[in-house]
């Protein structure tokens, strides 16, 4: 027989469980329903235990042991096992953990966490939305005689009833606006798509899924829009388990403010690591404002000797100048370079390039003397020289110490969406794209 035969809603919300009085088959009281614990192994979790407190003291009874659950009690058996503790432990599995828990551990049992405090009034990522949440409520559903957590409920609905105050409302809504969308819809999250952050006060053997491929498959951009809505406890969590070319990606798309932080708390070891996967710029203008004692030990970790050398030329130019913002990974060529000598380069180095479609040709000193485009060259016939098609006249060009609105207004002027950078020689330094100065145009609005 059913433990629900007196509870006839299919769904049980978390917030209105909570309180419920808890007895045993002889009708004495245990205590008042606190909290659920759940197998965080399972995608929707089954409720393993619920939690309860008495004399200040926190308990857990089995899932198994409860005879009846309805609104007004929950009735347990005599016999039951009344546990004391803050967490319930549960023996491990071979399983891969999915939803919440991110790591397998090696014990015989792991002690989980009960339900609410980790996920209650905590930051969540709902990586099908791509944002950050907050949970109000948590829903849950019968199977048979057993509860599964199916979605988080967010929003202002399941605020209110987290307050206690939804039937009062929802009658004043009712009488105001029957129509309203508040009385039939309410706004939850898929609980396979929930990634809770943990607060500091939560055990440490308890590590929340980070490393989960839903986080890491979500685009470096969205995943930079996650961290910035997030504190600096859960930043560092997410940051902390991306590797160096994740993380590298998506501090390029994070804030200027916040680069600096999230790359001065890592170990300055990996710090370098996530630098070596950056482009030069971007790496030259986060270590810059980092600066310092910090930054040098950063850099005198970087083993790759070439982009070593390319951050240290930026280096020397400030952050919002024309050398500051310049690209050193450009696509240059000699005169006499043939068009089958051309594409085979662009097909070695087009992953370290910033661009395959501006062509900069220089001499042996490696002065600017042309360009061409990419559309140019391959309409051409295979053995053409590059100095039989390259544009010589009127190479439009700017020095490394020009700020950068003037460096934006000389992009406008001429429609230009990549231009060179050049010394007082003549010789070619980099380039600027319009996506380098894009963040400072936007910030400018």
């Amino acid at each position: 027989m059913s433990i629900f035969k007196n509870f006839y809603d299919i769904q049980i919300h978390f917030s209105n469980a909570i309180g419920t009085k808890i007895i045993n088959e002889d009708g004495i009281k245990l205590g008042m329903l606190c909290d659920f614990f759940v197998d965080y192994e399972e995608v929707y979790p089954l409720v393993l235990a619920i939690q309860y407190k008495r004399s200040g003291q926190s308990f857990y009874i089995s899932w198994n042991d409860i005879i009846e659950y309805s609104h007004k009690k929950i009735i347990v058996k005599n016999n039951s096992f009344q546990g004391r503790s803050r967490t319930y432990p549960k023996a491990t599995t071979s399983r891969v953990i999915t939803p919440i828990l991110a790591n397998q551990f090696t014990g015989d049992t792991v002690e989980y966490p009960p339900l609410g405090k980790i996920v209650l009034d905590r930051q969540i990522v709902d990586t099908a939305g791509k944002k950050v949440v907050r949970v109000n409520d948590i829903q849950m559903i019968k199977a048979g005689s057993n509860l599964r957590v199916t979605h988080a409920a967010i929003g202002l609905k399941s605020m209110i009833r987290r307050l206690g105050y939804e039937n009062f409302i929802d009658k004043i809504v009712s009488i105001i606006r029957p129509n309203s969308k508040y009385l039939s819809s309410e706004i939850l999250i898929n609980w396979k798509f929930v990634h809770a952050i943990p607060n500091k006060s939560i055990q440490s053997s308890v590590k929340l899924n980070l490393s989960n491929e839903d986080i890491k498959e979500l685009h470096p951009a969205d995943l930079a829009d996650i961290l910035e809505d997030l504190d600096s406890h859960g930043r560092g969590i997410i940051f902390n388990n991306l590797d160096a070319k994740m993380a590298a990606e998506t501090l390029s798309e994070v804030d200027d403010e916040l680069q600096a932080t999230l790359l001065k708390n890592e170990d300055p070891e990996r710090a370098a690591d996530i630098i070596e996967e950056m482009d030069t710029d971007d790496a030259a203008d986060i270590l810059n404002e980092i600066g310092g004692a910090t930054a040098e030990d950063i850099i005198s970790r970087i083993e790759d000797d070439e982009i070593l050398e390319e951050i240290q030329e930026l280096l020397v130019y400030q952050e919002n100048t024309a050398g500051g913002l310049m690209s050193t990974e450009y696509l240059y060529v000699e005169q006499k370079d043939k068009k089958s000598d051309i594409l085979e380069k662009i097909q070695e180095e087009h992953e370290d390039l910033e661009t395959i479609y501006a062509i900069y040709v220089v001499d042996a000193d490696h002065k600017l003397i042309g360009h061409c485009s990419l559309r140019q060259l391959i309409t051409q016939k295979e053995n053409i020289e590059v100095c039989e098609i390259m544009n010589t006249k009127d190479i439009k060009s700017l020095k490394p110490n020009v700020p950068w609105k003037e460096v934006a207004s000389f992009m406008s002027k001429y429609n230009l969406i990549y231009t060179p950078i050049i010394d007082d020689s003549n010789e070619l330094l980099g380039i600027i794209s319009i996506d380098d100065l894009l963040p400072r145009l936007l910030n400018e609005r």
